[in-house]
C-alpha cells in the first residue's frame, strides 16, 4: 500500500508540475506578446516622426511659395495679360495645395485647418484685387500684388513650427 501511495503521491505531483509550467508558460507567453505589441506601436511612432517632420517642413515651404512677393517673381512673365497672369497665380495656388493634400495626414486638424485658411485668404486677395482693378495691366496687377501680404501665413507658419518642436 505504501508503494501505491507514492505512486499517487507522484502522479499527482507531476501534473502539478505540469500544470504548473504550462500556467506559467502561457503568462510568459502573453506578456511577452504584450511586450512586442507595445514596441511595435512605439516602433510605428518612431516611423511616423521622420514623416511628421516633413510635412512640417513641406507645409512651411507651400506657405512660403504662396507668398505674394514670392508667388508673383514665379509666375509673372513679361507680355501676359491680366487674365492669364491671374490664371497663373490661382492655379500655382491650388496646384501647390493640392500636390501637398497628403500632408494632411501628419499635421493637426487645426494646423490643417490654419493651412487651407491661409491658402484661401490668398486666393481671396487675388481675385479681390483683379475685381477692383479691371483696368490695370498684368505689370501694374504684379505690382500691386507684391505690395500686399498675407498675415494667414505667418500664423500658420507659427502654428507648424509649434506643432514641429512637439515631435
Amino acid at each position: 500500500m505504501s508503494i501505491l501511495n507514492t505512486s499517487i503521491i507522484s502522479t499527482s505531483t507531476w501534473i502539478i508540475i505540469i500544470v504548473g509550467v504550462v500556467l506559467f508558460g502561457g503568462v510568459f507567453l502573453f506578456s511577452s506578446g504584450n511586450k512586442n505589441k507595445k514596441g511595435k506601436k512605439g516602433n510605428s511612432n518612431d516611423a511616423v516622426t521622420p514623416l511628421r517632420i516633413q510635412a512640417c517642413e513641406r507645409m512651411v515651404l507651400y506657405l512660403e511659395r504662396i507668398r505674394f512677393d514670392v508667388l508673383v517673381k514665379r509666375v509673372y512673365l513679361p507680355g501676359m495679360t491680366r487674365s492669364d497672369l491671374q490664371f497663373a497665380l490661382v492655379s500655382s495656388i491650388q496646384d501647390e495645395f493640392e500636390h501637398n493634400l497628403a500632408q494632411r495626414l501628419y499635421v493637426s486638424e487645426e494646423t490643417w485647418f490654419m493651412i487651407v485658411l491661409a491658402k484661401d485668404e490668398a486666393l481671396k486677395v487675388i481675385n479681390e484685387l483683379f475685381g477692383e482693378n479691371a483696368d490695370a495691366d498684368a505689370t501694374v496687377m504684379a505690382q500691386m500684388l507684391v505690395s500686399k501680404s498675407n498675415s494667414l501665413i505667418d500664423r500658420t507658419i507659427i502654428a507648424i513650427k509649434k506643432e514641429f518642436n512637439e515631435y
